[in-house]
């Protein structure tokens, strides 16, 4: 069983808002878009990997109510597909995974077979397949982007255990680590799916817990407990990038600064979501880890160096 990162969800306020962030100022592709006038309305959009963001506008389901009583607008939900979601949930089930909902048919989505279920901190991810045949569009990914655009690079989840985290998605759902740097059993680590590609399929999950965390990362976790954290865009002339951001009239909350040897700098959606843009960690490097051992780089000069 092949469980591939397909997409990750947020639930939005205002979609129109939403849209013309992540579509007019930071220059992705709408892949997918269904709506209903008072029933439904979900777009999907990305660029530079086979992964896409899901923006869910109102009206919102009871469960996604539930997420917004709790964490606010935010990022609610991670997806994998599989071949088979009924026979993904019989395995899940046989692994201990606890249920959110049963397999059921999406017939307004394409047949999709569906199923959901927690991870241990409670946090939501769905399953799902195409037993049609009919498969939603993902971004093309044969032409590399500009030096200047911005790809989807990874999600972020933020948790208090990051070795437990860390077992239940590979022990659970398949995932391999990519790249780590952790100190006292706390910091950061990248996980991805079978499937991983550098250059086509390079979307990754990053797992973030204490201790040393950084101030924002302290103040949500006390405030939220364990969630998903920030969505992250890279980009190759991050410099370059990070400069057309600001003039279409994005907001930046930090200034772009050098960390770990990649150039970061943050920002917020519409509904207050952290937003990372960065420079990509080189394929070369992720592509090594893929194959063979995984690098713990706190214990490297990483920190200290530059790829860019």
């Amino acid at each position: 069983m092949k469980y591939k990162l397909h997409h990750f969800g947020i639930v939005s306020q205002d979609m129109d808002k939403s849209l013309a962030m992540y579509l007019d100022q930071l220059g992705q592709t709408l892949t997918s878009r269904w709506y209903n006038r008072e029933q439904l309305n979900i777009a999907f959009l990305g660029k530079g990997s086979q992964a896409t963001l899901e923006i869910v506008g109102k009206p919102h389901l009871d469960y996604e109510q539930v997420h917004i009583a709790k964490h606010g607008y935010s990022i609610n939900h991670l997806s994998f597909l599989v071949e088979d979601a009924d026979h993904a949930f019989s395995v899940l089930m046989r692994r201990g995974v606890r249920v959110a909902w049963e397999p059921f048919s999406m017939d307004d989505f394409l047949g999709m077979r569906q199923c959901a279920f927690y991870d241990e901190d409670g946090l939501l991810f769905e399953v799902f397949s195409y037993p049609r045949g009919k498969t939603m569009s993902t971004p093309d990914t044969k032409t590399p982007p500009g030096p200047t655009e911005l790809s989807l690079d990874h999600v972020s989840i933020l948790t208090h255990d990051l070795r437990r985290a860390q077992r239940f998605y590979m022990e659970k759902l398949d995932l391999k680590p990519l790249l780590e740097y952790t100190e006292d059993e706390g910091g950061f680590i990248f996980l991805t799916d079978s499937t991983f590609d550098p250059h086509t399929n390079n979307f990754m999950l990053e797992i973030i817990a204490p201790p040393h965390l950084e101030p924002r990362e302290e103040v949500l976790l006390e405030k939220r407990g364990a969630c998903f954290d920030h969505l992250c865009f890279s980009a190759e002339d991050v410099h370059a990038a990070w400069k057309t951001i600001l003039e279409q009239g994005v907001q930046k909350t930090t200034d772009l600064k050098q960390e770990y040897g990649l150039w970061m700098g943050w920002l917020k959606d519409p509904d207050g979501i952290e937003i990372e843009i960065m420079s990509p960690i080189p394929a070369e490097i992720l592509n090594n880890a893929f194959k063979g051992q995984v690098p713990n780089l706190a214990k490297t000069k990483w920190k200290q160096s530059s790829f860019v």
